[in-house]
């Protein structure tokens, strides 16, 4: 077992960008890996790792280039990165899952010596705490629990938080109501954003998974509460057994795609990536995922206002414009689903503190928790009352806080955690300030 080619290539095309770092290991049983490390302008660059069943290497540089303007829009002093432990057929194990993140990781931190990895698909706090283990990994290791010196950022629903934050944003400053609700991916982020908008009264007529779609039968919506205890208790596989059981007042469809034909208000991606495209698109997009779809058909049959992107790249670029261009609003995905990303930061930067006293864990995870919700109020509010179209000025924002942060970086000689903490509680004071 273990690691049987290494192939480490700079300056690296993908697409049409260049990438600083891309590192692929080949492991025993044909299982690939990928990271590609996007830029190298900070210390430190910092994205999630996911087991996959299939991915190519231009989802892991879309991916990646991504998380470079999301900790830009996030206000972190720290570039992107992604990866990829592709495995060409069933998922394995827990203890698979870590060894040959482990090993992947090993290498890329040969590499390039700054990588962070973090929570991602089928890799949450467990393997995450397992990679952390690992001998000389723990300061490439983020998205802990707490007995691991983590903040527990899954278990907590960050990445939700900012989402919430941004539908209350949008309810604000334009007009309609936004009144119901529907969620891809009953996951990680989806079973707490379900949780969280009907704590705000918004109804939740279906929510999907991998396994298919729930749909509720009166306008009252699923009960969030059971779902949310179920998702919590087993998973997938409770729900699964939900599906097999059904309580009154809803149906299941075997389907997991049938949740895109379902009118309301407001849609939540929070699956996969490349799930809506523009019909020239349809047949690129197609490649890495079979299922996607029109975006202009899409907002025709099902009247969706509020697009709120809790998957990475769910919607193309042409997919955002035509949304736009037909009276929606979508939230990008470095603008509003930053949450986790902050999560994990933070846990990283403040690692030894939160170590060495455990008890300190409540009140950091509050800290990070109302850095997420001011990052998302400031960035969104800014975003709609700026002049051109929210994709554009979501970018403009980003763009405008690396620079802001790079310029910082040259001028201070701190190490890499001190200067996290320093810009972290920067941001934080002024944000409680204003």
């Amino acid at each position: 077992m273990g690691v049987v080619n290494v192939n480490v290539k700079r300056d690296h095309i993908i697409g049409d960008e260049t990438f600083a770092v891309v590192v692929e290991t080949e492991h025993d049983g044909g299982v690939i890996a990928r990271t590609a490390v996007h830029r190298q302008g900070f210390d430190r660059r910092i994205g999630g790792a996911r087991t996959v069943q299939q991915g190519a290497e231009s989802e892991v540089g879309h991916l990646s280039s991504a998380m470079t303007v999301k900790c830009a829009a996030a206000h972190l002093p720290a570039d992107g990165e992604k990866s990829l432990v592709v495995m060409g057929g069933p998922l394995p194990d827990r203890d698979t899952r870590i060894r040959l993140l482990a090993e992947h990781l090993t290498e890329v931190k040969q590499a390039d010596a700054g990588v962070i990895f973090g929570p991602d698909m089928n890799n949450g706090e467990p393997v995450m705490d397992g990679l952390a283990r690992t001998e000389g990994l723990l300061d490439h290791a983020t998205g802990l629990s707490d007995g691991e010196g983590g903040i527990s950022i899954d278990t907590h629903g960050f990445t939700a938080v900012g989402l919430d934050e941004g539908v209350a944003v949008v309810a604000e400053l334009t007009d309609g109501p936004l009144r119901t609700a529907t969620i891809q991916g009953y996951g990680a982020v989806g079973a707490h954003m379900g949780r969280l908008l009907a704590e705000r009264g918004i109804a939740i007529p279906a929510v999907s998974y991998k396994g298919g779609t729930f749909l509720a039968d009166s306008d009252a919506g699923l009960d969030q509460a059971l779902f949310f205890e179920t998702w919590r208790q087993g998973g997938d596989a409770a729900l699964d057994a939900l599906a097999q059981d059904l309580p009154a007042g809803m149906r299941f469809d075997a389907d997991a795609n049938a949740i895109l034909d379902v009118p309301a208000d407001i849609f939540v991606p929070a699956a996969r990536t490349e799930v809506f495209a523009s019909a020239s698109e349809l047949e690129t997009s197609r490649t890495e995922n079979p299922d996607c779809r029109d975006i202009a058909v899409f907002l025709k049959d099902t009247g969706v206002r509020l697009i709120v992107e809790g998957a990475n790249h769910p919607l193309s670029n042409e997919a955002v414009r035509y949304a736009e261009s037909h009276g929606a609003i979508v939230l990008k995905d470095f603008i509003v689903n930053c949450g986790g990303l902050i999560g994990c930061y933070v846990e990283w930067a403040y690692r030894d503190e939160l170590r060495a006293s455990p008890d300190d864990v409540p009140a950091m995870r509050d800290k990070a928790l109302k850095m997420v919700r001011q990052v998302v109020r400031h960035n969104i509010s800014r975003m709609l009352k700026m002049d051109g179209s929210v994709l554009e000025n979501a970018t403009t924002i980003a763009m405008e806080n690396r620079e802001r942060l790079l310029a910082r970086r040259k001028a201070s000689d701190l190490g890499d955690h001190a200067f996290a903490q320093a810009c972290l509680e920067e941001h934080l004071a002024a944000e409680t300030r204003a």
